[in-house]
């Protein structure tokens, strides 16, 4: 049984030293790997879930705003950039004029979503912290519940033994 506990740690160090690898490499190349699927967060651990929790909720607030950003546009062709770069600069413009209200609504939509999951996170924490208490006190309970419990049988026993006594014996 002992070599199966050690066996059962060193697989769990190794996956552990696994994982920490992969996320060095999401490090070194600066975005997420190989992965357009949705991860499966059932199968994730408690640590595992609050990473991806912390990673998602900075996602969306980087996310936030809808409008792209003009001045980011640029051109790697030396002649023709400047006028091309213009032109695309001028159609994001006059396309932004018409969808603007969109845009506007769903940068608000964002930002509540964005602010919903920090609330629902918070309100995790504060319900396992919560549970947390709740089962220190019931432990407690449980403590006393034994005790009353051996109490219990003690008068329980006693009380036989008063009935299986003759009734002209005095108790002792």
């Amino acid at each position: 049984m002992e070599k199966l506990a050690k066996e059962i740690l060193r697989l769990k160090e190794e996956l552990d030293r696994k994982k920490q690898e992969i996320h060095d490499l999401k490090k070194l190349v600066n975005k997420e790997i190989d992965r357009e699927f949705p991860s499966p967060v059932e199968e994730f651990s408690e640590k595992e879930l609050e990473t991806y929790i912390r990673e998602i909720l900075s996602s969306l607030h980087i996310h936030i705003e809808s409008k792209p950003d003009i001045r980011t546009i640029t051109s790697h062709r030396k002649t023709l950039g400047k006028p091309i770069v213009f032109l695309k600069r001028a159609f994001l413009e006059t396309t932004f004029n018409c969808i603007d209200s969109f845009l506007d609504k769903q940068t608000k939509f964002n930002r509540q979503i964005a602010a919903l999951c920090q609330a629902f996170l918070l309100r995790v924490q504060h319900n396992i912290e919560r549970m947390k208490k709740v089962e220190e006190k019931v432990s407690g309970c449980e403590e006393n519940l034994a005790i009353l419990k051996n109490k219990l049988d003690d008068l329980c026993s006693s009380l036989e033994q008063l009935k299986s006594r003759p009734t002209d014996q005095p108790p002792k």
